[in-house]
């Protein structure tokens, strides 16, 4: 409520607390507002510690509460793509592999050192999807496209060229051998090579494509 001389706010609010509060912190107003912490600031009088500043950035959609919403029936390609490839992707014809929706926040070799996974299959955004229509112009169907990438390392006893191949070779197999309902055509594209310093990350992209019914 009263400021010292010269102190001005630099965000949204400036707070006054001689709680230990740090960057990233999320404070909650008793009217009911959330702020983060941008930065704090020891204040002391003389030798003495008298209170901290801390910088506020308002939260302005932070706790929002909607109405009751009931789980849709509908799954996205996506969702529906990386279903496919977990039941039928082999672990016999493969080492230890993950399916992942996208692509992580972090280095994608953090999951090929550190979490035990030899191989990466990631699903990524799909394309827009392409209405099909009977002769009276109705919409009977949808032809769906989602790119795979493929992602592995050199370990001991892996040979990271060689999964690579071996991956795409177990995606035709499970497009070629489990349609589920409609065609599924895989397209290869050009696989890349990625000079770390330390590792070579192969990666390799492909597209997913099929016929969907109207539902």
């Amino acid at each position: 409520m009263a400021l010292a001389a010269g102190t001005y706010v630099r965000s949204d609010a400036l707070g006054l607390t001689s709680d230990g509060l740090e960057e990233g912190d999320e404070v909650l107003t008793e009217d009911d507002v959330y702020y983060e912490v941008e930065a704090t600031r020891e204040i002391t009088l003389g030798d003495s510690f008298s209170h901290r500043e801390v910088d506020l950035t308002k939260l302005p959609f932070k706790n929002l509460i909607g109405k009751t919403y009931t789980e849709s029936t509908v799954a996205d390609a996506k969702y529906r793509t990386k279903v496919y490839l977990e039941t039928y992707l082999r672990t016999t014809y493969l080492p230890s592999f993950i399916v992942t929706f996208g692509l992580p926040d972090y280095p994608i070799t953090q999951i090929l050192k550190q979490r035990g996974m030899d191989l990466i299959f990631a699903v990524l955004d799909p394309e827009p999807s392409k209405a099909l229509v009977d002769s009276d112009h109705y919409p009977i169907g949808y032809d769906e496209r989602v790119p795979i990438e493929t992602f592995c390392i050199d370990k001991d006893n892996i040979d990271g060229a060689k999964l690579q191949w071996q991956a795409a070779s177990e995606l035709r197999y499970v497009t070629g051998n489990y349609p589920e309902g409609s065609l599924r055509n895989l397209d290869e594209m050009r696989p890349n090579r990625k000079d770390l310093g330390s590792t070579v990350l192969y990666s390799q992209r492909f597209t997913l494509a099929y016929t969907r019914d109207k539902t």
